[in-house]
């Protein structure tokens, strides 16, 4: 992607406005401008971002209540639906979510008998998780409402731009040490303290 330094937006043909002359258009990574004032807001990645995940995080959660679903209960069910049979242990690693906090997140989805914990034959200590046939139908409804919100945050994206901003934000993530299917906030104490 070729970025104008001078005017500070993207340029594809190479052309500059008329009257001006051309602007030296560099592939470098991301570097601010200087101030451009204390009247002027200056555009931030980390304030846009977090702005958005907010508002998003919001949304999902309105989309989820009429399932009586909280987003980190999606989050868990997802992930075990994704590996039927692995240990408790294993997922809550997987999820960065502390072991105290998943037997309390494991033990509310089995009394709504969403899941339920099995004996390991391999192992007679570690528990193996799977959905319920309750677990799988709300997980599927789940999905369905998702992927209509999904549609809702893209409308205006073409599915190239979609893949584009979801191929830069992982960069993003990568750069901050996210894995690909971890959520940030399991990272943080605000999953570990609700």
């Amino acid at each position: 992607m070729k970025f104008d330094t001078k005017f500070g937006e993207e340029r594809g043909n190479g052309q500059s406005p008329a009257g001006v002359a051309p602007a030296q258009v560099v592939d470098t990574p991301c570097s601010l401008d200087p101030d451009p004032g204390p009247d002027a807001p200056r555009p931030a990645v980390g304030f846009t971002v977090s702005s958005l995940g907010y508002a998003i995080a919001r949304r999902f959660r309105e989309t989820l209540a009429p399932l009586e679903l909280e987003p980190r209960e999606f989050a868990l069910l997802r992930a075990v639906g994704a590996a039927e049979g692995q240990s408790q242990q294993a997922i809550g690693e997987r999820l960065a979510i502390p072991p105290s906090r998943m037997v309390a997140f494991v033990d509310a989805l089995q009394a709504r008998s969403l899941l339920e914990r099995r004996h390991n034959p391999l192992d007679r200590r570690a528990r193996a998780l799977y959905l319920t046939a309750s677990g799988r139908e709300l997980l599927e409804r789940a999905f369905v409402l998702s992927a209509e919100l999904e549609r809702e945050l893209c409308a205006q994206l073409s599915d190239s731009e979609r893949g584009q901003l979801l191929a830069l934000l992982r960069r993003v993530s990568e750069q901050l040490g996210l894995g690909t299917d971890t959520h940030g906030a399991h990272a943080h104490s605000a999953l570990a303290d609700e």
